[in-house]
């Protein structure tokens, strides 16, 4: 033992039964039972309470608080809600009790990745909280994180989840985000990914056809066939051999999300956007990793349904069949355009936001064949979907926010398809998003007003922390959807950086207890502002999401309480004495 501290005397530490020193960062506390002496650390792992004051029976020690059990000689939990305890060596030379300062493992990165994955798998996520703020604390990389939380996931669930499109956009956040608002994050992932995972029955694995012989297009004749016969087997086969074969991700990405746009706005549209949040994850982790996600989406990919087995886009106005004629039309628009230059893009949005869904799609036609690039072409019509939130009226209920949250993370992901993969079959997906506008409508009757439209106003603050604690504080209040616009309409107008605005926005997100659509809005709307920064239409996007995240504020926030309580136990806190104890204890 290097540096090791002196305890006491045996006779001593016999006749007290416990003695607790101090160590660098640490109380250590050194118990003799059954003729021998156990040192772990003197801090429950569940909540800090000072095991000193706990019982020693058999071996075990209780703590006083929830009653935790501990075996003495490894340190390991028996309840594990509580967390395993750190421990510590000690030794007896001439009847004086030594114990070393540092814990019998090290705690470095590794440990506490696999402690975040004893975490998940145990679903507690205190353990969770505390293992993944050690790694945020230290430094760990994002790649890192995400990678224990997606393999994992890849192992024990059975489709691509609700916490899997979380990580996605955390992941996609996180270079924006302070420490603090990235611990949080990750966390509002991570617990939902365990919960999935503790009630999932684990994916079945799948091979891929063992032949090379299979060329592009006979894979993506396939696919398309058992997307449409709903043979989740056959289309899990398909992707797997196309992966096999070693197809570039730009294949792969056409493969995937022309079977994603087969149905007609998928469920809602989630098919392709967790088709999408499953390529960022890859891309985040490596190409490999496509082989362990992909599979996640076969369920959805074949199962889900689409808007064409809807009444809405049959009557009463059939687009169903015009859609369809589009679809038919589309390589020979997109062959016309190559030798064009078009134009005419506020117009285009103009006709997105309009009440004749023929006239919008044929002004997408128009567009294409005038020379617009698809990915041009679905930025304006995500913008038109931002637009819907920012004139969202407050007169509709609250829920029929979630019907415009759907199609603005569709659009998105649309833009991010057709980016990778600009094909006749992806770029179906353009007009889907298109329609899927023209469905919220009337949500926007009568429109709110933009905060650019209703003036200057003199009682929000200027400098920018003040505009950021501002916006919280409104965020903490029912109904402030106007004041939040507001306050980020200065922010922007002001020149500040957005990458603090960004943060802030996310923490307020991730602080309460919501579901995916309002991180997924977030995460669309940080991508789309980037597509317009320095234009209005940059200002109108995040007007968007706050308004959509203000609609829902604030609710219990039962998880951010989970996250504080491995924060203050991280520094030091006496949790069990209340918010105002500083210091170890």
């Amino acid at each position: 033992m290097s540096e090791r501290i002196r305890v006491g005397t045996r006779e001593e530490l016999e006749r007290r039964g416990v003695l607790v020193v101090s160590a660098p960062h640490r109380r250590i506390a050194v118990f003799a039972d059954g003729g021998e002496v156990f040192a772990v650390d003197n801090r429950c792992p569940h909540m800090g309470f000072p095991l000193e004051r706990g019982s020693v029976r058999d071996g075990i020690l209780t703590c006083d608080w929830h009653h935790a059990r501990f075996d003495l000689r490894s340190g390991c939990t028996f309840d594990l809600f509580a967390d395993d305890v750190p421990r510590f060596a000690t030794a007896v030379e001439d009847g004086v009790v030594f114990v070393d300062p540092l814990p019998t493992k090290p705690q470095d990165k590794a440990y506490h990745l696999r402690r975040l994955r004893r975490g998940i798998e145990q679903d507690v996520p205190l353990v969770q909280a505390k293992s993944l703020l050690a790694l945020v604390e230290g430094g760990a990389e994002v790649e890192a994180i995400a990678s224990q939380v997606a393999t994992y996931a890849s192992q024990n669930l059975s489709d691509f989840s609700e916490g899997m499109v979380r990580l996605a956009c955390v992941a996609n956040l996180y270079p924006y985000l302070s420490r603090e608002t990235a611990y949080q994050a990750l966390l509002y992932a991570i617990r939902r990914v365990a919960t999935e995972a503790n009630r999932s029955v684990p994916r079945r694995e799948r091979q891929p056809l063992e032949s090379e012989e299979h060329d592009t297009e006979t894979l993506d004749r396939w696919l398309r066939q058992w997307v449409s016969t709903r043979h989740r087997d056959a289309a899990e086969r398909t992707i797997l051999t196309a992966l096999h074969r070693g197809l570039p991700p730009a294949d792969v990405a056409h493969l995937l999300f022309s079977g994603a746009s087969e149905r007609l706005f998928a469920n809602n549209g989630h098919l392709l956007d967790f088709s999408n949040k499953a390529f960022e994850l890859v891309e985040l982790l490596g190409w490999p990793t496509a082989k362990e996600l992909f599979p996640l989406l076969m369920i959805q990919l074949t199962q889900t349904r689409g808007a064409e087995e809807t009444t809405e886009w049959h009557h009463p106005i059939e687009i169903v069949e015009p859609l369809r004629a589009s679809f038919e039309a589309l390589p020979d628009l997109l062959e016309r355009g190559r030798s064009q230059e078009w134009k005419d893009g506020e117009a285009l949005v103009d006709s997105l936001l309009g009440d004749d869904p023929i006239v919008i799609v044929e002004a997408l036609k128009g567009a294409l064949a005038d020379g617009a690039a698809p990915h041009d072409l679905s930025r304006r019509v995500a913008y038109a979907a931002a637009l819907r939130l920012a004139r969202f009226a407050t007169s509709n209920e609250v829920t029929d926010w979630l019907s415009c949250q759907h199609t603005m993370n569709y659009a998105n992901a649309v833009h991010q398809a057709v980016r990778r993969s600009p094909t006749p079959d992806v770029v179906r997906a353009i007009f889907q998003a298109a329609i899927a506008v023209y469905m919220d409508r009337y949500l926007n009757v009568p429109p709110a007003r933009l905060p650019s439209e209703r003036g200057r106003g003199t009682d929000l603050p200027e400098e920018p922390r003040a505009i950021r604690r501002a916006l919280l504080d409104a965020l903490d209040q029912r109904g402030a959807i106007d004041t939040a616009a507001r306050l980020v309409s200065r922010y922007l107008r002001g020149g500040h950086p957005v990458a603090d605005l960004i943060d802030t926005l996310t923490l307020a997100t991730v602080r309460e207890d919501l579901d995916f659509h309002t991180l997924q809005v977030l995460d669309a709307c940080v991508r789309q502002y980037f597509e317009w920064e320095g234009g209005p239409e940059a200002e109108h996007v995040l007007v968007g999401a706050v308004r959509s995240l203000a609609a829902q504020c604030p609710t219990r926030r039962a998880g951010q309480q989970t996250a504080m309580i491995a924060l203050r136990l991280h520094r030091g806190d006496n949790v069990f004495e209340g918010e105002e104890a500083q210091g170890p204890s």
